[in-house]
Parts: C-alpha cells; structure tokens; sequence
C-alpha cells in the first residue's frame, strides 16, 4: 500500500510553520543558556570552593536527568510559585535551563584549556582574578565555545520534541495532532522525520564552518 502524496503535500505547510516554532524556541533557549552558561561557568572556575561545588551538583543533575523530566518540574513549578506562563514561553524556560547545564561545561572546559600562564601573570601585575576572567580569558575563551555551542543547539532542537506533553505547537505536537485527525501515520512520520534531518543536517554544516573559519583564523594568527 503506497504513500499518499496528495495527502503529504498537502500538510507540508503547516508542518513547515510548526518547525518555526521549534526554531524559535531552541534558538531562544540556546541564546539565553549561552548568557547563563557564561555566568555560572565563570563562577565555576573562579568562585570559592562551596558554590564550584553547588555548580557541580547542579550540572550534575541537569545531565544526568531525563530532559522531559525538567519540562515538567519547570511546567508544574512555576504556577505554584506564582509564574505564570503560556505554553510556549515556559518551553523557552525549560529548554533554557536545559541549554544551560551543558553550557556551563563547554564555558568551564573552554576557559581552562587557556595557558595557565596568563592568569599567573595577570596576577602578578596586580589585576584581580574577575578581571583577568573578563578581560583576558572570556575573549579568548568565547572563539572555542561557539562550535561546540552550535551543536548544542541541534541537541536543544531534538529535546524540544518533549514539548508536545505540555501543548507547546511545535513540529513533534503539531505531527501528533495530525496523526490523531487522519490517521495517516507513515506520511506524517517519514515528513516529520525528514523536517528533523534537514534541520539537523544544515545545523551540523553550520558548526563545521564555523570551527572551520574559527581554526583558519587561529592558524592566521599564530603564523
């Protein structure tokens, strides 16, 4: 029994619409869990020892947990602090604070791959250990985590899928809903997977020009 293709054409549009939201959401969340990864992975390379720590359990446990389990902590939380928020931005917040527990690591593992050098002598020319953070590693840091956060964005992407238990109108919940209306599953899964791939795919060639231009432009520099 063959596809139909009339059929597949003819919610293209609207899976296309759906695939912006998921865009919109993961750039979001990766652009706001950069701000947050470069704060708290600061503080876990210069802070006293009790918050590197408290970073390191708090990283630990992001990780190490389901993704789908922090949307719903995050969906079910916020309400009964007072924050209330529509399903799309309490998306953002979840894949935010998602982004933000692999960030810190890229940010950690970016700033001490520095010569060491350096921070010894900032030090000895009298400027302080923020100072030498914010003047002498982060810029120098910054250029080695844009790759690595590039391809943090196509693992933001697939996590944004577990959107669809919280009716966030994303590609996965959109693709469900379509299913449950017509029952066409095969043609609305192979056109799902396929948006996926493609969105993964670009993102994936976008990472490897960056590093690309980003390793050119080392090389220029040190010759």
């Amino acid at each position: 029994m063959g596809l139909n293709l009339e059929f597949m054409l003819s919610i293209i549009p609207e899976l296309l619409s759906a695939m912006v939201i998921t865009l919109q959401i993961s750039i979001l969340a990766v652009l706001l869990g950069i701000m947050g990864g470069l704060v708290v992975g600061s503080f876990r390379v210069i802070g006293p020892k009790w918050l590197k720590m408290l970073i390191q359990l708090l990283v630990d446990y992001i990780r190490g947990t389901p993704q789908i389990v922090h949307i719903l902590i995050i969906y079910f939380a916020l309400p009964r602090i007072g924050i209330i928020l529509n399903a799309y931005w309490t998306g953002v917040v979840a894949l935010t604070i998602i982004a933000t527990g692999y960030e810190v690591e890229i940010v950690r593992t970016a700033i001490e791959s520095i010569d060491k050098g350096q921070i010894e002598a900032g030090l000895a020319i009298g400027l302080l250990k923020r100072q030498i953070l914010i003047f002498v590693l982060l810029p120098q840091a910054i250029r080695r985590i844009i790759p690595p956060l590039t391809n943090e964005l196509t693992n933001i992407v697939k996590a944004s899928a577990f959107l669809s238990v919280i009716a966030v109108n994303e590609l996965t919940k959109i693709s469900n809903k379509i299913i449950y209306e017509t029952f066409y599953f095969f043609e609305v899964l192979i056109l799902t997977a396929l948006i996926y791939t493609v969105i993964i795919t670009l993102l994936g060639m976008l990472s490897n020009f960056i590093e690309k231009r980003m390793f050119s432009t080392n090389s220029e520099a040190n010759s």
